[in-house]
């Protein structure tokens, strides 16, 4: 699991920590501990190794513990906690532009949405209009943002898709029958 990867899961970590109304400072030390692990410049599982990623900023004893136990094993006990207690689909709603934690919560605890589907049928039968903090206004953001959603599924940005391109070139330029390999459209 490389250093994105990892940010990304303590990313989704506090997502899952929002959705369940849990301490700020918690949330935030998880959100800080992703900011941490993407801005750094050594390889992270050589901190790991020497004992160091306790010393990154933003990188507690707590979060250093989980870290290692991801990158050692591939898998967090604590994330796979998290995941049992929100419904799969919830995380999903989180894609949707402008659209965030608070507010999957409250679809998800109110009116039992848990899938991006349910949610453009909810707006659809104006029945989010009703929810503290919705309105017709909002509801209309979300029916566009689940369209801007769809209409661009499949597709990824340049920045993650690079680096996996960059390793299936080189992982086919090792076969002795290719004889030339380059990344394309």
């Amino acid at each position: 699991m490389d250093t994105r990867q990892v940010a990304e899961l303590l990313e989704k970590i506090a997502h899952l920590l929002e959705l369940q109304e849990e301490n700020p400072f918690k949330i935030r030390a998880y959100q800080n501990g992703a900011r941490a692990l993407e801005g750094l410049t050594t390889d992270l599982r050589d901190l790991i190794e020497q004992k160091k990623l306790g010393e990154v900023p933003g990188i507690g004893k707590a979060l250093e513990e989980k870290i290692t136990q991801l990158v050692t094993t591939g898998k967090m006990d604590y994330y796979e906690e998290l995941r049992k207690e929100v419904p799969p689909g919830v995380l999903e709603l989180l894609s949707i532009p402008s659209f965030g934690p608070k507010k999957a919560r409250t679809v998800w605890k109110e009116l039992g949405v848990t899938s991006v589907e349910e949610l453009r049928k909810a707006a659809e039968d104006n029945r989010l209009s009703g929810l503290k903090g919705f309105g017709e206004k909002t509801q209309k953001k979300i029916l566009e943002g689940i369209a801007y959603l769809q209409k661009n599924a499949g597709q990824y940005l340049l920045s993650d898709a690079m680096p996996v391109a960059r390793r299936l070139v080189e992982h086919l330029k090792a076969c002795k029958t290719v004889r030339r390999v380059s990344i394309a459209g």
